[in-house]
């Protein structure tokens, strides 16, 4: 379980991202816009990887719209898959 996530932190280019380390198996990936902050949400659960991917909008400048925008939530059994689909993430 440890050793996806350690394999995860050490392969991701994070391209400006900021990389915590929540708990032993959660790891939070995040990067702050001008009107919102891109989360991902990387859990290690029984060796499948859980990817979760959340906007979380400034509500000081947008006070009456959705605080928060769930994307997508996708499980991966292959630990290369799940970095070439947070890659992806982190690129777009």
């Amino acid at each position: 379980m440890k050793n996806n996530l350690n394999y995860l932190k050490n392969n991701l280019n994070l391209c400006g991202y900021t990389l915590l380390r929540v708990t032993n198996n959660k790891i939070l990936v995040f990067k702050s816009f001008y009107k919102y902050t891109k989360c991902i949400y990387i859990s290690d659960i029984d060796n499948h990887i859980e990817v979760k991917i959340d906007k979380v909008f400034d509500t000081e400048i947008y006070p009456e719209y959705i605080e928060r925008l769930i994307i997508t939530k996708k499980c991966f059994d292959n630990i290369c898959d799940s970095l070439r689909y947070i890659q992806r993430s982190i690129i777009v």
